[in-house]
């Protein structure tokens, strides 16, 4: 044999090796089946007389306030913040669809209290990992403009902060 074909052999053998070694590996890292142990029980949803599953707890409405683009100027303290976020409001469980409404022709309110609140709090407010801060204050001003606790939860997503 030439040389040439001797370390394509040789090659094509230290592959074979390897993937069989990585076929035994993963054969071997698989979890062995346990005799002699009963299953654990499932979890099988009510169904009622139509056929629909019974529901145990009921979903929290939820009002999308969209997505916000903040720039920030503090001159006084020579800070500038690029805040971009979307927000959504998670509401009280027992509001009616006429509640749901009202609220929808409220966003453009719900959205100034948002703008207002993201302006009141500090720079430290939006470093926070949890934004606890921000939320609270976004939470109270919210329910003070509806007058009552309708609002339970503030959900922020897609959260950036600069500042310059």
């Amino acid at each position: 044999m030439p040389v040439a074909d001797q370390a394509d052999a040789s090659a094509l053998d230290r592959v074979a090796r390897l993937l069989s070694v990585g076929l035994a590996l993963t054969v071997l890292s698989a979890p062995l089946p346990t005799y002699g142990q009963e299953a654990a029980p499932v979890d099988i949803p009510e169904v009622d007389a139509e056929g629909n599953e019974a529901e145990e707890e009921s979903v929290r409405p939820l009002l999308d306030l969209g997505d916000f683009r903040i720039n920030d100027l503090r001159p006084t303290r020579n800070e500038t913040a690029k805040l971009t976020f979307s927000m959504h409001l998670a509401l009280a469980k027992d509001l009616s669809k006429q509640q749901m409404k009202q609220l929808e022709a409220w966003k453009h309110r719900l959205r100034d209290q948002v703008i207002t609140a993201v302006r009141i709090a500090t720079i430290k407010d939006f470093q926070e990992p949890d934004l606890s801060r921000v939320r609270r204050i976004v939470l109270i001003r919210v329910n003070r403009l509806f007058r009552a606790n309708l609002a339970e939860d503030v959900l922020l997503t897609e959260y950036l902060f600069r500042t310059h």
